[in-house]
């Protein structure tokens, strides 16, 4: 039993693009940064202005890919197809109870369009330091199989940690 189950690192990870295993040549994925839109109040009864958090909803999430040199996939997600991502990992922790390492796996689905693809410096003997920015309109984290975090722009779900934040608000809409 994991007793103080300690992650140390991502041992590994592969990107999928449209189910395929073909973006070898990606470098690192920079994951969303995850920004709720905010309204400023103010008025009668606040000592000053509060930036409110609007439930559910959040500022853009950008996905970038960054290529040891473009592949066909970059190309792809460029013109007027959206991309479908999927990153998987192994999580490498360390189990000071069992004196072991534990693998967790960790699975990301990312859905959405390219809005910036970075050609790059050619040089000879070096690589292009292209990439690809991809405007996220739905993410999914799962951690050992288990949704942590899904959110989808145009379905109004933000299920956050199994609490689905906004189904309030699709029954107020009626959808």
């Amino acid at each position: 039993m994991a007793t103080n189950k300690f992650p140390e690192l991502i041992n590994g990870a592969r990107l999928y693009e449209d189910g395929n295993d073909n973006c070898l040549g990606v470098v690192d994925v920079e994951l969303p940064t995850l920004a709720s839109m905010t309204q400023t109040i103010d008025g009668i009864g606040l000592a000053g202005e509060i930036d409110a958090p609007v439930v559910g909803h959040f500022s853009g999430m950008e996905v970038k890919m960054n290529w040891r040199t473009p592949k066909a996939p970059a190309f792809k997600m460029l013109g007027a197809n959206g991309a479908s991502l999927e990153l998987r990992a192994a999580v490498q922790n360390w189990d000071s109870g069992e004196n072991s390492y534990a693998m967790d796996k960790v699975r990301i689905v990312m859905r959405g369009r390219a809005k910036e693809f970075e050609l790059g410096t050619f040089k000879d003997a070096n690589p292009s330091d292209s990439s690809t920015t991809v405007e996220c309109t739905y993410l999914k984290y799962e951690h050992n199989g288990e949704t942590v975090l899904e959110i989808d722009k145009y379905a109004y779900i933000a299920n956050i940690n199994g609490t689905d934040v906004l189904s309030e608000v699709r029954d107020a809409l009626g959808i």
